[in-house]
C-alpha cells in the first residue's frame, strides 16, 4: 500500500508539472535569450515550449502545505468542513449525510458556524519547518527543482500579497514561505518554481456560506456568511459548484 501511494503521488507531481502551467525562476541561471511574457490568450500559451533544463531534470519535488496541514485531514479540508450534508459527486444532489471532515470539525474545533476556516489558519504556526535542511535532503534524493504551492484554493497565500491580509507574512506562521523556499533552492542549485490554485477557490468555498439542516444549530450561518470575511471567502455572488 505504501509502494503504491508513492507511486501515485509522484506520478501526480509529474502530471501537475505538465498541466498546472507552472512558473519557473529563471534566477539561478540566466537563458541566453530573453523570452517574452505570456498574454492572456490561448494563442500565447500555445506558442510556449518546456525549456531543456525541464526536458533534462526528469525529477522534482513540490511542496503542497499550507494551513490544512493543521488538522492532517487533507487538501481539501477547507472547504469539506462545512458539508453537513455532502453532495453527491456525479448528480450534485444532497445525500443527507455530513463529510468526514465535518465531523472532525465539529469534534475538534467546534460547530463552523463558530470556529471557521479562519480559525484554523492562526494555528498553523510552522514553528519546525526549515527548508535548508529540507532541500538539502531533496536534493541528496535526487532532485533537480523545487516547486512550491502558493495559494490553495483555501485563497490563503504563501507570500507578502498586497491583494489581501490573508497570507503567511501577516498570519500564522508571520513568515515569507514562498520566499524561504526560493532561498533555500537557489542556495542548493535547484531550479524554483511556483503554483497557483486559485481558479477554483470562487466556487470550492461556497459551502462555508451554508448552514446546518438538521439537529441544534440548524440554519445558523457558517461563518463564510459574514460579509466581514469576504476577502477570504470570496463573495456572495461567486458561482456554487455543487450546482453543476
Amino acid at each position: 500500500m505504501y509502494k503504491k501511494t508513492i507511486q501515485f503521488l509522484f506520478a501526480l507531481v509529474l502530471i501537475l508539472n505538465f498541466s498546472q502551467g507552472l512558473l519557473f525562476s529563471q534566477d539561478n541561471k540566466k537563458e541566453s535569450k530573453v523570452k517574452e511574457p505570456f498574454e492572456p490568450t490561448l494563442e500565447s500559451f500555445k506558442n510556449y515550449k518546456y525549456p531543456e533544463w525541464f526536458r533534462d531534470a526528469k525529477f522534482g519535488i513540490w511542496a503542497h502545505w499550507g494551513p490544512q496541514a493543521v488538522p492532517r485531514q487533507g487538501d481539501w479540508y477547507a472547504r469539506k468542513m462545512y458539508e453537513s450534508d455532502v453532495a453527491d459527486w456525479n448528480t450534485k444532489l444532497p445525500t443527507g449525510k455530513p463529510s468526514r471532515e465535518y465531523l472532525y470539525h465539529v469534534e475538534h474545533y467546534g460547530h463552523p458556524s463558530k470556529f471557521g476556516y479562519k480559525d484554523i489558519i492562526p494555528l498553523w504556526k510552522a514553528e519546525r519547518w526549515n527548508p535548508e535542511q529540507l532541500m538539502k535532503l531533496y536534493k541528496r534524493a535526487g532532485a533537480r527543482y523545487f516547486v512550491s504551492m502558493a495559494t490553495h484554493h483555501d485563497n490563503f497565500f504563501l507570500w507578502n500579497s498586497k491583494i489581501h491580509s490573508w497570507n503567511s507574512v501577516k498570519m500564522g506562521p508571520n513568515k515569507d514561505v514562498v520566499g524561504l523556499w526560493q532561498q533555500a533552492a537557489k542556495k542548493e542549485g535547484l531550479r524554483f518554481g511556483v503554483s497557483e490554485h486559485l481558479a477554483a477557490s470562487y466556487t470550492w468555498f461556497q459551502t462555508s456560506r451554508g448552514a446546518d439542516k438538521t439537529g441544534p444549530l440548524a440554519g445558523v450561518p457558517y461563518d463564510g456568511a459574514n460579509p466581514e470575511y469576504e476577502d477570504l471567502y470570496h463573495s456572495k455572488t461567486a458561482p456554487d459548484d455543487r450546482n453543476g
